[in-house]
């Protein structure tokens, strides 16, 4: 038997027996006022609200009070028992509400693990395809492309970084890069422009 059922019953078997208890009780009549020299007046009307359940009688009246009372304990017991029932549903219902948005956070997270996960293998891929590309790519130029060429050409490059050093205030850097072109790329077109340059900043 749930807590419900048994404040429910426990409601009903209490309204029982004030009902039980106040059938039993005798019902006395009013003592009627004596005043002076012992006259005594009969008692008349009623006792109670006429037309809303109020007993004929100062005794029924009290034994109506006393079911109004026993009544309002059960009805309260039951309003208690309905809250309470509420209470644990709402409990429930937020409990519920937190393992599912636990649930959604762990997928989520595991979701942006797995994208995580598959950006950098694709990434990855990518740059090894690329530097695969590119090896081919010197590989077919140093195949087909004569040598002189392919040393003027790397002779060019060294001397373009050279000048973005000296552009970008770095004398030192650009004057060791025009050192170099000039002892390792000699009788070429930019050993004689680094020469020239050299030849410049040295004055």
């Amino acid at each position: 038997m749930t807590n419900f059922s048994h404040i429910v019953l426990t409601s009903l078997i209490a309204v029982s027996l004030g009902t039980v208890a106040m059938a039993d009780e005798p019902v006395h009549p009013l003592p009627r006022p004596v005043f002076s020299g012992g006259v005594s007046v009969p008692v008349g009307g009623y006792y109670g609200a006429a037309g809303f359940g109020g007993g004929t009688t100062a005794h029924e009246s009290i034994l109506r009070g006393h079911a109004d009372v026993i009544r309002a304990r059960g009805e309260h017991a039951l309003l208690t028992a309905e809250a309470a029932r509420s209470f644990e549903e709402a409990k429930s219902r937020f409990l519920d509400n937190e393992v599912k948005r636990l649930a959604v956070r762990q997928e989520r997270k595991r979701l942006g693990i797995a994208e995580r996960a598959h950006r950098y293998e694709y990434l990855q891929a990518r740059r090894e395809t690329q530097m695969a590309l590119n090896q081919a790519a010197r590989e077919i130029q140093q195949a087909t492309v004569p040598a002189a060429v392919q040393r003027e050409s790397q002779a060019e490059n060294k001397l373009r970084l050279a000048i973005n050093l000296l552009n970008n205030g770095k004398t030192d850097s650009g004057v060791a890069y025009l050192q170099q072109i000039t002892e390792q790329f000699a009788q070429t077109d930019a050993a004689q422009r680094a020469a020239t340059i050299l030849n410049e900043i040295r004055g």
